[in-house]
């Protein structure tokens, strides 16, 4: 799994577990915008950045408590990286160390790592993908250490690309434990492994929601040992990804934007219809993408180089997630504000803008 050399086990007198496995990352991105306009959040990842350590509480002897899996340690202190960019009052914080100490709902006699969080994202496959996965990293990484499989909380009802994800991952049915919220003084563990949120810094040198590259270049890297690269010409290097039939940010003109990029060689898809291995070797290979701000683009996990041109709607304005994935990667990145469809969310794509886009970068 190429773990960093700067990792290390943390003595039994520290007050706090930690687990370091790759120290801080001081970034600086770079967005291409010839159109001169409003950079919005991106704004916040146009300055030097530095990213908070990346790292895992071992806690042992934990509990997991309430419908949402909030961790409890030994010491009746909240388990902060579970909370996961959640806050909670000061009320509610008691009430759930007071259930802690209520005879205990079940076991379990290992470690224990949960992907489900207070916010119930989840079930979203960018939050998946950046918020739910990244945590195997910590692990797998306690498994090597401590020589015996970390169980993983997982969804009670996954998803065909969760299935997948997990499965290309190495998280085999043994290893999964479906999320029942625990009864009474919750689900105590051997264990509670919890990672830092690397899309929750606290340190203020970055804006909260940064994205660590040494993750994404972590979970990059195991599904790419994972999925066998495809003979070249097996995939489409142009893409458009449609999100027609969407409940928001469809693009109204597709045809007239399909009339566009189709003699250069773009194809339209919908990444929902695909397979989540289809996909990887897709993005992997990809040298164009256009497409509307929305999950299909977190697949930029895969990408290795080329050109995007990220499409907002004017009233959601410009977010800095996908900007982020595609300069880890190395992805040339340029964003259009598109016009709003009155009375909706969807967007109407300026197509002389698209034309100056394909002049720049074909």
């Amino acid at each position: 799994m190429g773990m960093a050399t700067t990792a290390r086990v943390p003595e039994a007198s520290e007050q706090q577990p930690w687990v370091e496995l790759f120290g801080p990352e001081h970034c600086q991105y770079h967005v291409d915008d010839p159109w001169g306009q409003p950079t919005g959040r991106l704004a916040q990842y146009l300055v030097p950045i530095t990213i908070d350590p990346q790292a895992y509480g071992v806690h042992p002897q934990a509990h997991f408590v309430g419908a949402d899996l909030v961790g409890v340690d030994r010491n009746r202190r909240i388990v902060e990286e579970t909370l996961h960019l959640k806050e909670l009052s000061v009320a509610r914080r008691r009430r759930l160390v007071l259930r802690s100490l209520l005879p205990k709902g079940g076991s379990i006699p290992a470690s224990v790592c949960s992907l489900v969080d207070m916010r119930r994202w989840s079930g979203a496959y960018f939050h998946w993908f950046l918020d739910a996965l990244p945590r195997l990293i910590a692990a797998d990484d306690h498994s090597a250490r401590s020589g015996e499989p970390t169980r993983v909380i997982v969804p009670a009802s996954l998803r065909p690309w969760q299935e997948e994800s997990l499965a290309l991952l190495g998280v085999e049915a043994e290893r999964r434990l479906p999320h029942l919220p625990p009864r009474r003084g919750g689900l105590e563990v051997r264990h509670l492994i919890a990672g830092v949120a690397h899309r929750w810094q606290r340190q203020g040198l970055a804006p909260f929601d940064a994205i660590s590259p040494w993750a994404i270049r972590q979970l990059a890297q195991r599904f790419a040992e994972a999925v066998p690269i495809h003979s070249a010409g097996a995939t489409p290097k142009r893409l458009f990804l449609s999100r027609r039939g969407a409940s928001n940010r469809a693009v109204v003109n597709e045809d007239a934007v399909m009339e566009i990029l189709e003699p250069h060689g773009f194809v339209a898809l919908r990444c929902e219809r695909l397979s989540l291995v289809e996909q990887i070797s897709i993005f992997r290979d990809a040298s164009h993408i256009v497409a509307p701000h929305g999950g299909a683009l977190t697949n930029l996990i895969h990408a290795r180089g080329g050109h995007l041109l990220e499409l907002f709607q004017s009233n959601h304005g410009v977010r800095p997630e996908f900007f982020q994935l595609a300069s880890i990667n190395g992805v040339a990145y340029r964003f259009l504000l598109c016009s709003n469809v009155s009375g909706g969310n969807d967007i109407r794509v300026d197509v002389d803008r698209l034309k100056e886009w394909l002049g720049m970068t074909l």
